[in-house]
């Protein structure tokens, strides 16, 4: 199994980040970029991205200073994970049921089923993978509790729970009855089960740090110790307990130790009420209001996505990275819905004792996925294939050991089972190998989506920033066309239309698509900051403060917007305010690569060129190929007046850079080039390049800078250098 998921998997070592997340979480995420205990402490106090989930940061933390941005590396960690995951559920069915070949079928399920490609093959569903891990350990470790529990209670005859009893003397105050309790106090000091019981508290903290989304497993435990861990079961005499895999016996006695199983899992539950409390407030600003999705359609939506799930289960195609909400719905659909989800729950509830496997697969499955079912909305996505990772384990399960008491009473059962499961599993195969290739690359991705389901305006709005995002802007406006007409109050498409007209230089256009975006989500503070950035393009740096403040207001910790803000404040003039804000976001994010360029500016501003240097190099060492840093330390490195600041030979190497990262396209870089060139004495090199600045300055319309480029080929011509005053 372990070999067939690495083969399987081992193509993504070659893919590339995909345009989903990847550049939020991962390419463009400069928190993860040191390993320090200032990144550790703002894993844990973030809301970035609207999440909650310390430790999946602090693995694309490790990632980053061990691979860096190769996107192989971050595709094998997901990998391994996932390998170690499918082994370790094996492991834990098979210690709780001893069933080797149905926990070994469940376990093939798992790796290989083409819903979980999504779970592995995408970098930033490293939470899937992640938080799976800690909730297998966690039932690794309540099987050894239980464990250690029943052969306890085996040895002293204690009935209950040992650990959760309440000891307390006898009413006859003997010493007889003063000595048992004695003993039962130095039974619980040494109680082997402790351990376990701590360490499966501490798997559990650990995967709800990973994603929030395993919050359930508490009810998952009760499950459990329904069957196969039999814990229910109380017989009137004796201190047995049920075997594995036994159905247990309801009788009289089962309410006292149906009350100590659920106190045993209030520690759980506590965990999973603080880390609920703080995802919601993380997610605050994406969660949609009622007034945009009403509270009967998100029922309808809930009830659609619980059988939708399943029929992907049986019949895995059509399988996209994005699935856009509805707001029509087939009348009879939403009653199949209904009626499928009723007619399940009550045979699995009637079948608890003859098949207890039915009512824990089921609500397994039920159970796991209600966080992200849709009553409390996100975004604007109905369902998503990576939701299912754990809760599908569930259907596994009921599906297996359903098969194989089926099969007994066949003749020839065990081989036909034998052939039917080898040929759902090399489906499972094939079909994933299949949908693994969409993962390639985002254009890869994005035209598997747009192929599956043409009338997908979310796919193919952000199939649109990705051509924006790749300079690719033409075809990037007939997609937010496209997208707008299949969607018109959707403020996605209009945002990215508006980036689009902002890199075209039409500000006047940008604002307004902008606004339209403002208006269908007013809680959109990406929007505010785009706008912000507009402002600023088209000198209007006091609106650019403006929007920055409501920003700010809104996310007082928010290193993007301080440093916009103390851009738009030194644009007014206002250096000390701004130095204020920068320093601030500097605090905030201490590798932001866009803070040292912006100090760098405020300090050639003060006319302080040493601190500019040593701000550009900062920025350069966290984005070496940053086009405009290396302009401007190119600059002051071939013309500053003070001798001591000045380095020709530099000056040209990172001006050349430059030139390179614009495609020699840009006449600001060539003008560095050629005034480096003069600084080291290479005049005719000096001449050319400034004859090419200026000529792209005119044909860019750019009088004033062509103009500029005019005077310094007089000084290059006259073989002297240019040095400011």
């Amino acid at each position: 199994m372990a070999l067939g998921t690495a083969l399987l998997y081992a193509p993504t070592l070659h893919f590339d980040f995909v345009n989903y997340d990847d550049p939020l979480y991962v390419i463009n995420n400069f928190h993860i970029r040191a390993f320090s205990w200032e990144s550790l402490a703002w894993c844990f106090q973030s809301g970035y991205a609207s999440l909650w989930h310390p430790l999946t940061w602090m693995s694309h933390m490790l990632d980053f200073q061990l691979f860096g941005l190769r996107p192989g590396w971050h595709h094998a960690t997901n990998v391994v994970l996932h390998i170690f995951n499918s082994l370790l559920l094996f492991a834990v069915l098979q210690r709780m049921t001893k069933a080797v070949w149905r926990s070994a079928m469940v376990a093939a399920l798992f790796a290989w089923h083409p819903l979980h490609v999504e779970s592995v093959a995408w970098i930033s569903e490293r939470k899937d993978v992640l938080s799976a891990l800690f909730f297998l350990l966690t039932i690794w470790a309540y099987i050894r509790y239980v464990e250690e529990v029943k052969i306890r209670n085996l040895h002293h005859g204690s009935h209950g729970l040992h650990g959760f009893d309440s000891l307390s003397a006898p009413s006859d105050g003997t010493i007889k009855g003063s000595a048992r309790v004695a003993r039962a106090q130095s039974m619980v000091k040494t109680d082997s089960s402790v351990p376990f019981y701590v360490l499966a508290l501490f798997f559990f903290a650990l995967g709800l740090m990973a994603k929030p989304m395993v919050v359930t497993l508490p009810f998952v435990l009760l499950l459990l110790d329904w069957w196969p861990l039999g814990r229910f079961q109380m017989l009137n005499h004796g201190s047995q307990t049920a075997q594995y895999g036994e159905a247990p016996q309801w009788g009289e006695e089962s309410r006292p130790i149906t009350l100590r199983l659920i106190i045993e899992k209030i520690p759980f539950v506590v965990l999973s009420v603080i880390v609920s409390i703080i995802t919601m407030r993380s997610a605050s600003r994406v969660i949609l209001p009622l007034t945009q999705l009403s509270m009967s359609n998100r029922i309808v939506l809930a009830l659609l996505s619980y059988l939708r799930y399943v029929e992907k289960m049986v019949w895995p195609e059509n399988l996209v990275v994005v699935y856009p909400t509805e707001s029509h719905f087939l009348t009879q659909e939403v009653m199949l819905a209904g009626l499928f989800l009723i007619v399940v729950s009550v045979v699995a509830i009637r079948l608890c004792k003859a098949r207890p496997f039915w009512m824990v697969g089921w609500f397994w499955y039920l159970g796991i996925l209600f966080p992200v079912i849709g009553l409390v909305q996100v975004g604007a996505q109905a369902m998503g294939d990576h939701y299912t990772y754990l809760p599908s384990i569930g259907i596994f399960i009921l599906v297996c050991w359903e098969a194989c008491d089926i099969a007994t009473g066949w003749a020839n059962g065990r081989a036909i089972l034998a052939a039917v499961a080898a040929a759902v599993l090399a489906a499972c195969l094939l079909t994933s190998h299949r949908q693994l290739q969409s993962w390639r690359n985002p254009v890869t991705l994005f035209e598997h989506n747009l192929e599956v389901t043409p009338g997908n305006y979310v796919a193919r709005a952000d199939f649109a920033a990705f051509l924006r995002d790749s300079l690719q802007l033409e075809q990037a406006r007939q997609q937010c066309e496209i997208a707008i007409g299949q969607a018109p109050n959707f403020a996605w498409p209009h945002q990215v239309l508006g980036g689009v007209y902002y890199l075209e230089g039409k500000f006047t256009e940008a604002d307004v698509e902008l606004d339209k975006a403002m208006k269908f989500d007013p809680g959109r503070l990406d929007v505010h900051m785009a706008l912000a950035t507009v402002a600023l393009a088209r000198n209007a740096p006091g609106e650019a403060a403006a929007q920055y403040d409501i920003v700010l207001a809104a996310e007082p910790v928010n290193p993007q917007a301080h440093c916009g803000l103390g851009q738009a404040l030194a644009a007014q003039g206002k250096l000390t305010e701004a130095e204020e804000q920068l320093a601030e976001a500097s605090r905030e994010a201490p590798r932001y690569p866009e803070v040292h360029f912006q100090l760098g500016v405020l300090a050639g501003m003060k006319h302080d060129p040493a601190e500019a240097i040593r701000q550009y190099r900062e920025a350069l060492a966290l984005q070496p190929d940053r086009a405009d840093a290396l302009n401007n330390l190119a600059w002051i490195l071939a013309t500053d007046s003070h001798p001591e600041n000045r380095d020709g030979i530099e000056a040209v190497k990172l001006s050349t850079r430059a030139c390179q990262a614009t495609h020699e396209q840009q006449p600001v870089p060539l003008g560095t080039f050629a005034a480096a060139c003069a600084e080291t004495g290479s005049f005719d090199d000096a001449i050319a390049a400034a004859q090419k600045a200026h000529d792209l300055a005119l044909a860019q319309g750019n009088q004033a800078l062509a103009a500029r480029n005019l005077e310094l080929l007089a000084v290059y011509r006259s073989h002297h250098a240019f040095h400011e005053k």
